[in-house]
């Protein structure tokens, strides 16, 4: 998030208008259509941000929302992640975290005090996974001031164990991914952080002496001249507690930045999962594994440390997918307003060409401030389609004249199958209508229904449940995976569905979009194809399995054979 880019979109006006002449990429006759049930759904908590004017880059960032079974029902909880302000919120109810319990058809009930949560400590992000391989996911809540570590007990309640772990560092956390970077079958945890805060240090807003001014407005300051704060890697003990490993694992070695996004993934195809981490306003990191659990900055080799344009960009949001459907992953990173999010295409070696002139993202990127995002089938058709989350963070855009405004509305864009997407947000629902003050997406088959869902934060808003009423007609199937040599999660997974003749691949990545947890199980989209003829895995163990074909149209799970078994 930054005030330093306004000179970018000059650089990209001419390549705004060429690249509409690319925008002939077909629309899938069943498309997606978003719907909001509002109050009947249950989801009633309004998310919490300080009333403008604010003062502080501290009230802007917003919050995150996770998707996961806590109760081990088969469907898919949410939980919300509220905010605060400095000095605490006044009065005799402060805002807290919420968590909704699913009927498994996207109605919800609070049981938030039933299951022992509810904190009104100021939060960022969340990830949920089964750090202890118990069976039930637990809940990391990066937040400012000491993050959070929610134990599942199983029992439809959670224990706070943060400081227990060693997992509950003060500061500024953002976003977290749980992975086993050392595959030793145990879930790691990266936490990503922003501005080492101290308001006496900070410039008053609008200061002409420091970047707290855009396009002429007086705005809040940072984060560019404000001191970051380095990144934390902590490895499972396997023990319920954590060691930190920043320093020993490499990832320690950079400069500190402004960490916004975090997602891993093994987007080298050497074995072993990797991290990238999205930085504001400054070059990303693209941690590469060697296989023994260290890592190095390849960022800049690799092409994704800047834009196409060889400029660092206020990074924010990320996901990983295959939209052009080669065998690797790609990677897609969301931008402040006047640039344009980023697709990254990678040549299979982990070296990444910037694509989005040529994908038809360009141009509807550019006015829009964007945060979570994710790579979703969202029609079913058997390739990987995207949504963006957007809204500004300065209320004073509204009065600017620049384009842009405070409340926003978030994009759908459809494949083409081939890494080229239309925006069809104006057909794709009155979800898609809702302007708003939108932050952390998360993404999963809430209502059960064989489509995926949005969940999102809104700011001074109960969350957004943009329902998919995909029309009837593609086929779809689901993979839950269970691991047994590996993390019980199967973080770092990958699986290659074959049907149809086609080849579509997915990985189970740690962290993504924005500060959010997306629905663990694997969707593949099938289009009109009624069967699969194989399924290939690649545990994190490195073992290989291969399933024969079978029917579609359901979630199918997966246990990950024990020592001595076939892997057919």
């Amino acid at each position: 998030m930054t005030v330093g880019h306004g000179a970018r979109l000059a650089a990209v006006a001419c390549a705004c208008f060429c690249q509409a002449a690319l925008a002939s990429g077909g629309v899938e006759a069943k498309a997606p259509f978003f719907v909001e049930p509002g109050p009947e759904s249950g989801l009633t908590a309004v998310t919490f941000a300080a009333p403008p004017p604010w003062t502080y880059v501290i009230d802007n960032i917003g919050t995150g929302v996770a998707l996961f079974d806590y109760d081990l029902d088969g469907d898919l909880d949410i939980f919300q992640v509220q905010a605060s302000q400095l000095g605490g919120v006044p009065g005799p109810s402060p805002p807290t975290d919420h968590l909704y319990r699913n009927d498994g058809k996207g109605r919800f009930t609070d049981v938030t005090v039933a299951a022992g949560l509810g904190d009104s400590a100021w939060g960022q992000g969340v990830i949920a996974g089964d750090y202890d391989n118990d069976g039930d996911p637990d809940l990391f809540v990066a937040s400012i001031g000491a993050s959070r570590l929610y134990r599942n007990e199983g029992n439809g309640t959670f224990r706070e164990v943060a400081a227990l772990a060693g997992v509950g560092a003060p500061g500024w956390s953002t976003s977290a991914a749980f992975f086993d970077y050392d595959r030793d079958g145990l879930l790691d945890l990266y936490v990503a952080r922003y501005i080492d805060f101290d308001p006496a240090k900070i410039p008053p807003r609008g200061d002409p002496n420091h970047p707290c001014q855009f396009r002429g407005i007086a705005v809040v300051c940072g984060p560019m001249s404000l001191p970051a704060e380095t990144d934390f890697l902590f490895r499972n003990n396997g023990d319920g507690t954590f060691t930190d490993a920043t320093g020993e694992s490499g990832v320690g070695d950079v400069k500190p930045s402004y960490g916004l996004g975090v997602i891993t993934g093994d987007v080298d195809n050497d074995g072993d999962v990797d991290i990238f981490v999205a930085n504001d306003s400054e070059p990303n990191y693209l941690f590469m594994n060697d296989g023994s659990g260290h890592f190095s900055d390849a960022a800049l080799f690799s092409g994704v440390a800047y834009g196409g344009d060889g400029r660092a960009q206020a990074n924010m949001g990320v996901t990983l997918g295959d939209p052009d459907a080669d065998g690797d992953l790609d990677l897609y990173v969301t931008h402040f307003s006047h640039d344009y999010a980023t697709l990254y295409i990678n040549d299979g070696t982990g070296n990444f060409d910037d694509a989005t002139l040529r994908s038809g993202l360009l141009e509807p990127t550019i006015l829009t401030l964007n945060w979570g995002t994710d790579f979703s089938d969202l029609d079913n058709d058997g390739d990987e389609d995207l949504v963006i989350a957007n809204g500004h963070v300065y209320p004073e855009a509204d009065d600017a004249h620049i384009g842009s405004a405070f409340l926003q509305r978030c994009q759908v864009f459809l494949n083409d199958g081939a890494a080229h997407f239309t925006d069809i947000t104006d057909r794709a629902g009155p979800a898609m209508a809702h302007k708003a003050a939108h932050r952390g997406m998360a993404f999963g088959d809430v209502d059960g229904d064989g489509d995926v869902d949005v969940v999102v934060t809104r700011m001074y808003e109960p969350l957004g449940f943009y329902r998919n009423d995909l029309p009837p007609g593609n086929h779809w199937l689901g993979v839950r995976l269970v691991g047994t040599r590996s993390n019980r999660d199967a973080v770092g997974a990958r699986v290659v569905l074959v049907a149809g003749g086609r080849r579509r691949l997915k990985e189970r990545v740690g962290g993504g979009t924005f500060e959010s947890s997306n629905d663990p199980r694997l969707h593949f989209g099938l289009g009109g194809v009624d069967r699969f003829e194989s399924l290939e895995i690649r545990w994190p163990s490195g073992q290989k399995q291969t399933l024969s074909g079978g029917k579609v149209d359901r979630v199918l799970t997966i246990v990950e054979p024990g020592p001595g078994a076939s892997d057919r």
